[in-house]
């Protein structure tokens, strides 16, 4: 049987052309794989972006800052109305009228009250005032009714024990008194102030009326 080289040479021709179609497709898949393979890459293994530290730690300084003068303004808030409370109790103290009581340290003494607000009791003495240790006389009376008015009683309701000099004799004298009926007994200080009469400033209250 004759040989057809015409087909022979058309099969070549083919297979050359296979040979080469195959080759260009391995050579694209093989371009399309590596790009796959670069890309993919790039985005599996590239670092995400780390925010920068300084800017938390400026944020970090600046809560912290906002917090300490948050915390200043308190202080100084609560400081000053401390200062405030106690700057109005002193004021309150130093305003306040009344006795005031003090344990006494003393022999024989147990309390001496003092008072602001105490006055002189008035004088019917319009000649000068001569300080009297004469019983009933009109100084000696006047006396009375100071030491009588320091322990908030009635000088007609008061026993008089006793009634010395003080260390200025002319104008400081101290008496003896109690409550009739009563074992009370105090000793009263009182100063002459002129034109006004006398005017008590200490009391000390006794454990016992040594004068009895």
């Amino acid at each position: 049987m004759p040989i057809d080289y015409n087909n022979t040479g058309s099969r070549s021709e083919k297979r050359a052309k296979r040979r080469k179609t195959n080759i260009i497709l391995n050579t694209l898949i093989a371009i399309v794989i590596i790009l796959i393979l670069i890309v993919g890459k790039s985005i599996f293994f590239s670092s995400p972006k780390v925010p920068q530290q300084t800017s938390g730690q400026e944020i970090s300084k600046n809560e912290e800052k906002s917090n300490d003068k948050e915390e200043k303004s308190t202080n100084e808030n609560t400081n000053n109305q401390s200062d405030d409370e106690s700057q109005s109790n002193t004021e309150e103290e130093d305003n306040s009228s009344g006795p005031i009581e003090q344990e006494g340290n003393e022999p024989n003494v147990e309390k001496v009250i003092t008072n602001p607000d105490w006055k002189p009791v008035g004088t019917e003495q319009t000649n000068g005032h001569q300080s009297s240790y004469d019983m009933g006389s009109v100084d000696w009376k006047e006396k009375e009714k100071a030491a009588a008015y320091a322990i908030n009683i009635s000088a007609d309701n008061m026993t008089t024990w006793w009634l010395r000099r003080g260390e200025d004799a002319e104008n400081q004298s101290i008496l003896t008194v109690s409550e009739k009926g009563s074992d009370d007994t105090y000793e009263v200080y009182v100063e002459w102030v002129d034109g006004q009469g006398w005017k008590p400033t200490v009391v000390k209250k006794l454990i016992e009326n040594d004068r009895r």
